[in-house]
């Protein structure tokens, strides 16, 4: 199977670098699995500036990490991770999309657990911090409590039977997902929420496995600003 590697970014052009030290890794961890890593795919959200600039001091949008090549796509002003993760995982190439965020709190190479969820009819698995009994570390104790709360509201508005639909490493079945991901309206943090019940819509299957979960890196994700948002978003989704 062919595999892109998609990574929704904002600026933290450190982490970005750390994450593409990581791509040797994760292309032996694919072989592994008989897979080939075929792309990387940055999909810049309106970092400002762009992180072609960042990384490079040029605007240098296309190279290769062994043998790997790295693309960048970007975003003229900042319009959420969602959009950001649906655009790079439609201009993917692999029949496989694996998404990460730029931190890697979930390492690259959990890749093979992920793998190893796949079946007929699953079309989209979910890492999880939570199905596992160790605790997560490096998550703060609010983040912690919010991140419980939150996974207990998107239950309750229908999306039933996952235990985290936040944790950023997920794998796409793209030849199935493809319609499900260009019908995506949720722009921003909680997209997750509406791709999960939009695959069960379509008849697809959730996998979902735990992954070691380092945390205790930088995140975009701002509880004062996006805590709201990501609640309206779901009250929208569970209304509609």
């Amino acid at each position: 199977m062919t595999l892109s590697l998609i990574v929704p970014v904002f600026n933290s052009p450190d982490l970005v670098q750390a994450l593409l030290g990581h791509v040797p890794d994760l292309k032996a961890a694919a072989a592994a699995c008989g897979d080939e890593l075929i792309e990387v795919i940055l999909s810049d959200d309106g970092s400002q500036p762009s992180i072609a600039e960042q990384l490079s001091g040029g605007c240098a949008t296309a190279w290769s990490i062994a043998g790997v090549p790295v693309t960048i796509l970007r975003n003229e002003e900042n319009l959420g991770k969602g959009h950001a993760v649906k655009i790079a995982a439609l201009a993917a190439k692999g029949e496989w999309v694996l998404m990460s965020d730029a931190d890697e709190s979930a390492p690259l190479v959990e890749y093979a657990k992920l793998a190893a969820a796949r079946a007929p009819n699953v079309w989209l698995v979910c890492g999880s911090r939570y199905v596992q009994t160790a605790p997560v570390s490096g998550l703060p104790l609010r983040r912690r409590v919010l991140s419980r709360v939150f996974n207990l509201l998107v239950r309750l508005a229908g999306v039933g039977k996952i235990k985290d639909s936040q944790c950023g490493l997920k794998l796409f079945w793209m030849p199935c997902l493809r319609s499900v991901v260009e019908s995506l309206r949720i722009t921003r943090f909680a997209f997750d929420v509406e791709l999960i019940a939009n695959v069960r819509k379509a008849g697809g299957l959730v996998a979902e496995v735990p992954v070691i979960w380092r945390g205790g890196h930088r995140s975009s994700l701002r509880l004062w600003r996006d805590a709201p948002q990501m609640l309206w978003d779901l009250l929208r989704f569970a209304c509609r």
